[in-house]
């Protein structure tokens, strides 16, 4: 059965979105930090593992420390093709004055980090919160965590939805209770993102805003 976002719209609080690929587009700047970490890979080859989430084939020893590493040096890096992803700052923008608007990231780095690049990028004014994998278990799922956000709100879990870009963001919002709206900037397949949880696919973030305005204009 389909679920669709005016099942639960009227109730909706929270806006809790993922950050690269969703926000940003920085997966320039993932391929330059993953290919110094692993001793070089072409363009071509690391977009097509990316798209088949065959990235860990390539890495030597422990997993869980090596994306660990990659993701506080990919943090601090900057690449020259690092921008927002189309259409973000406007939708925060409208988004921030209904919703409380919270932004979360599988980095293993302190909130102040992502705040910096958010304000680098013309973003942070739009945004409430910012949250961490770090001091979180596991590798990139971030189920826990979304339940302490919900927790410290008082908000239900139908009362939120997540906005992600990859499958593991679906599957923890999933894990949580709460509602996931993928993205296809992160270039993970529809088929993969709905097989994790997502409610609702769109090209990118900057159809949220519309999808939310029609479904409050149609509800009775």
């Amino acid at each position: 059965m389909t679920v669709h976002l005016s099942d639960w719209i009227p109730m909706l609080k929270l806006i809790i979105l993922d950050l690269d690929q969703t926000l940003l587009d920085t997966l320039h700047r993932f391929h330059q930090v993953y290919s110094e970490m692993i001793g070089g890979i072409s363009w071509e080859e690391f977009v097509k593992l990316f798209r088949e989430d065959r990235l860990d084939e390539l890495i030597k020893g422990d997993r869980a420390e090596f994306w660990e590493e990659f993701t506080r040096r990919f943090s601090k890096a900057r690449h020259p093709e690092d921008r927002p992803i189309r259409g973000a700052r406007e939708v925060l923008r409208e988004l921030s004055r209904k919703y409380h608007v919270v932004v979360t990231t599988g980095r293993r780095v302190p909130p102040e980090e992502v705040w910096r690049e958010l304000k680098e990028f013309g973003l942070a004014e739009y945004v409430h919160e910012v949250h961490t994998l770090m001091g979180h278990d596991g590798v990139w799922h971030r189920d826990s965590l979304l339940r302490r956000i919900l927790e410290s709100h008082g908000v239900e879990p139908e009362e939120a939805i997540f906005v992600g870009d990859y499958w593991v963001d679906m599957e923890s919002a999933r894990e949580a209770g709460i509602r996931a709206v993928g993205v296809r900037t992160g270039l993970e397949p529809d088929r993969r993102l709905r097989e994790h949880g997502a409610v609702m696919i769109l090209d990118g973030i900057w159809e949220l805003r519309k999808a939310l305005e029609e479904i409050v204009r149609n509800d009775p």
